[in-house]
């Protein structure tokens, strides 16, 4: 249960609404001739972070991909027959954001002397957060040569208290929004 429950964690970070998403592609690779996918993989080997590599999140994964490429007009084929391949990676990494917020008017007027770090020395500690934030890597082969045709990422901040299903959905959200770059036009 508790590697369930840490798995979660990936599911909520890329659940966020602030996922910021890129994609790019081989400018050699003609997509229209692309029409079936198959898995590089029947069983992903992710990570050895409990929290991206479980079978809740790895499920999930895996079906929002699908539907997202069924939905565009892909089959699914065996990994032989497939057009092309897929390949998913996760990572959570620790952050630190500081943030300074000084005024603008600081020099000048009421409060001058409350501003001058001299006079006030809490003017020169900065808050510090330190958070988590996850990615995902959409990954799209060539069947035979396994290189690179297109990468889908998605990045966000770590959204830590979520219910199951929540996160699920929102990380089946994210796969769709990574997803809406592919095929490129």
């Amino acid at each position: 249960m508790i590697r369930v429950l840490a798995g979660l964690i990936l599911i909520t970070v890329i659940g966020c609404t602030s996922i910021q998403t890129n994609s790019d592609h081989n400018p050699k690779t003609d997509f229209s001739l692309l029409k079936t996918y198959g898995w590089l993989n029947e069983i992903d080997q992710l990570s050895d972070d409990v929290r991206v590599n479980n079978k809740l999140t790895r499920e999930t994964v895996r079906t929002a991909i699908e539907e997202s490429l069924q939905a565009k007009g892909f089959k699914k084929a065996d990994g032989d027959q497939a057009d092309f391949l897929i390949a998913w990676f996760g990572a959570i990494e620790k952050k630190i954001r500081t943030e300074n917020i000084e005024h603008f008017y600081a020099p000048y007027g009421y409060g001058t002397l409350y501003r001058d770090p001299n006079w006030n020395p809490e003017l020169n500690q900065k808050p510090v957060a330190e958070y988590e934030e996850g990615s995902l890597i959409i990954d799209f082969l060539d069947p035979d040569k396994h290189g690179l045709i297109w990468r889908g990422t998605g990045t966000g901040k770590i959204v830590e208290e979520q219910t199951q299903e929540r996160a699920q959905k929102n990380l089946s959200q994210a796969v769709h929004k990574i997803l809406e770059g592919f095929p490129p036009r």
